[in-house]
């Protein structure tokens, strides 16, 4: 049981990254206006084209951010 604990207290910092949530463009079905949103505004709204905005402006993309695959300082102990 300790040994789990012990790993499920390792994990959880892994599963605990977040980041926020991206924009996207909507556009009103009764007359064409485009708002930037990070949700629905509701039903008379459509996405416009799906590409996600990292600000409320929706002017910047959002880019593909590249995660380290290895803790750094972080060295597994064989045999445990």
């Amino acid at each position: 049981m300790r040994d789990v604990l012990i790993a499920l207290s390792l994990l959880l910092p892994l599963l605990a990254s977040a980041a926020p949530a991206p924009y996207y463009q909507w556009q009103s079905k009764a007359d064409g206006t485009v708002i930037c949103r990070q949700t629905s505004p509701g039903h008379g709204w459509e996405l416009l084209n799906g590409q996600p905005f990292r600000d409320l402006n929706c002017t910047m993309p959002a880019a593909r951010i590249e995660r380290p695959s290895v803790v750094p300082g972080f060295h597994p102990q064989p045999g445990r």
